[in-house]
C-alpha cells in the first residue's frame, strides 16, 4: 500500500488527452461563425481575439498540476478540466524514461527566444507605426490585441516546455487505457514511492 499524504506541483502529460484540443477550437469555430454571418466588424474581431486570449489563459493554467498520492491511488489536480485519477491497481508499467539531450534544449531555447524577440521587434514597429497614423479607437484594440497574441503563443510554448525539458528525464507510468508522464527531479523517488520500495 502506498503511503497517504504526498502532495507536489509538477508537470504532467497525459498522452492522448483531447480535452484541450477541443476547447481551442471553439475561436475556430467562432471564426468561421463570424465570417459566414458577415460580422467582421472591428467589434466582433475584439471579441474573436478575446476569446483567442481566453483561449491562451486556458492553456496556462491548465498546465498548473499538482499530483497527490492517497492510499492506492494518484491523482493528478489540474487547475482547470478537473481532476484525473489513476488507481495503482491498473498501472502496468513504470520507467524512467530520458528526456532529449542538452544540446537540442540549448537549441530549442535558442530558437525560440530568436522568435519571441523578432516577433516583439516586429509588434512593436508595427505598433508605433499605427499609433502615429489616424486610425479609431477599435482598430488600435484590435492591432493590440492581434499582435500581442503571437508573442503570448510564443511565450506559452517556451515555458511549458521548458517546465518540462529542464528534466534529464521523466517517469512514464502505462495503465490499462492510457499513458502518463511525470516531470519531476527526482523520478526514481516518485517510481520508489508509488511502488512503495
Amino acid at each position: 500500500m502506498t503511503p497517504v499524504g504526498f502532495k507536489e506541483k509538477m508537470s504532467v502529460d497525459k498522452i492522448g488527452d483531447f480535452r484541450l484540443p477541443i476547447i481551442l477550437t471553439f475561436p475556430m469555430v467562432l471564426l468561421l461563425l463570424i465570417m459566414i454571418m458577415g460580422l467582421d466588424t472591428p467589434v466582433f474581431n475584439i471579441v474573436y481575439f478575446l476569446i483567442w486570449h481566453l483561449c491562451l489563459a486556458i492553456i496556462v493554467l491548465q498546465d498548473i498540476t499538482t499530483v497527490e498520492i492517497e492510499s492506492n491511488k494518484i491523482i493528478v489536480h489540474r487547475f482547470i478540466l478537473g481532476p484525473t485519477t489513476i488507481n495503482m491497481d491498473d498501472i502496468k508499467t513504470i520507467k524512467g524514461r530520458n528526456n532529449i539531450s542538452r544540446k537540442y534544449h540549448i537549441l530549442f531555447t535558442f530558437i525560440m527566444l530568436v522568435l519571441i524577440a523578432s516577433t516583439s521587434y516586429f509588434v512593436y514597429s508595427n505598433m508605433q507605426r499605427m499609433f502615429t497614423g489616424n486610425i479609431s479607437l477599435e482598430e488600435g484594440i484590435l492591432s493590440l490585441l492581434s499582435s500581442s497574441m503571437l508573442i503570448i503563443f510564443y511565450l506559452i510554448i517556451y515555458f511549458n516546455a521548458e517546465k518540462r525539458i529542464r528534466y534529464p528525464a521523466f517517469l512514464e507510468v502505462i495503465t490499462n487505457k492510457d499513458k502518463f508522464r511525470f516531470y519531476t527531479h527526482k523520478p526514481i523517488e516518485f517510481r520508489d514511492l508509488i511502488l512503495n520500495e
